[in-house]
Parts: structure tokens; sequence; C-alpha cells
């Protein structure tokens, strides 16, 4: 019996892992945060948007820190009500102050 590599489907984790992009860890949970923030302002059909936004985002290739307020007025300009996207974007850029000083969880 041979043993399971991390190339087999015994570590489905990894091969998944594998077809993401490269994105540090803390750039991951801001992400995160920042979905569900968008989908509890937009409500639950904003998942399949927040995955077009996300891949058009990658797309443009600013992916570090410094390119999560272009993620967050991507994700901004698809709320047409401008009352829920300002209180959409101040939210989002206070999970980004976090991210500045540290705070992230």
């Amino acid at each position: 019996m041979s043993r399971p590599t991390p190339s087999t489907p015994a570590f489905p984790a990894r091969a998944e892992r594998q077809n993401q992009p490269n994105l540090l860890p803390v750039v991951r949970r801001v992400i995160e945060q920042l979905n569900q923030l968008f989908i509890d302002h937009f409500g639950p059909v904003g998942k399949g948007l927040v995955a077009e936004v996300f891949q058009q985002w990658l797309h443009a290739g600013k992916t570090g820190p410094s390119g999560l307020r272009h993620y967050v007025y991507a994700l901004g300009v698809q709320l047409e009500d401008p009352a829920v996207r300002k209180k959409f974007t101040e939210r989002a850029e206070r999970l980004l102050l976090h991210l500045q000083s540290g705070y992230v969880s």
C-alpha cells in the first residue's frame, strides 16, 4: 500500500491551494472580511458579484495589501444605492485601517 503524497486526493486542501492565487495570508483574511461585508450590504445574490469582482481584481494584478483599496472600490461600485455604497465603503475603510495598524484578526 502506498502512502498518500501531497499531489494525491488524500490532501485536497493542498490541491485546492495550488489552483488559488498566491496571496499573502493577511490579504486573504481581509478579502474574506470584505466579501462578507459586501454580502451583508448586497444580500445573498452578492456572492456571485464577489466572485466576479475578485477575478477582475486578480487579473488587474494589484493583489498586495496596497491593492485592497482597489478591491474595496470595485466592490463598492456594484452597490447602486449611494447611501448603501457609502456605508459599505466606510466600514471597509475601517477594516483596511486595522490592517495598516496590524490588528487584522
